[in-house]
């Protein structure tokens, strides 16, 4: 049995690593070895992929470093601005009482949470702005932050 060829990052990426890199806040780069150093610290200094030792933060590839970086700018962004983060923030689930946002059609409206079913879908009473408020049932949320016509999201946080 063979082993995989290893990993060439395409040329652009370890290029847009390295630019971003030298236009670093230092305080950021600081914050991303210090990330990176407690990644280490919960692994025993192994990668938890491959169990190589790591190696010291200076020596990773840009790629790496530049990876790091990116989670020390985004610690305080706001969960919703960031792709392809969960939809649900940690520590935060749905549950009755809730206030989401529904989307009927081409308006957002508020909705609360009434019920939470078992297979994750939600009971809402939904508020659309001049209209009686209505129920809607089996409401799954949107599988993204971009609202999506009969599914509920998270509020954005303002």
């Amino acid at each position: 049995m063979s082993s995989p060829a290893p990993y060439t990052p395409p040329a652009a990426l370890v290029e847009a690593a390295e630019k971003a890199l030298a236009q670093a806040n230092p305080g950021k780069l600081a914050t991303a070895l210090t990330l990176y150093t407690c990644y280490g610290s919960v692994t025993g200094g192994r990668s938890a992929v491959t169990g190589a030792e790591l190696p010291p933060f200076e020596k990773c590839s840009a790629l790496v470093r530049a990876g790091w970086l990116a989670v020390a700018e985004a610690i305080n962004t706001p969960v919703a601005s960031v792709k392809g983060a969960p939809m649900v923030p940690p520590g935060q689930k749905p549950s009755v009482g809730r206030a989401v946002h529904y989307q009927r059609d081409e308006v957002v409206c508020a909705a609360d949470i009434t019920a939470v079913n078992d297979d994750g879908t939600m009971e809402l009473l939904v508020k659309p702005p001049r209209f009686l408020p209505f129920t809607a049932s089996n409401v799954s949320q949107a599988p993204t932050e971009a609202p999506e016509a009969g599914k509920w999201n998270w509020m954005p946080r303002v």
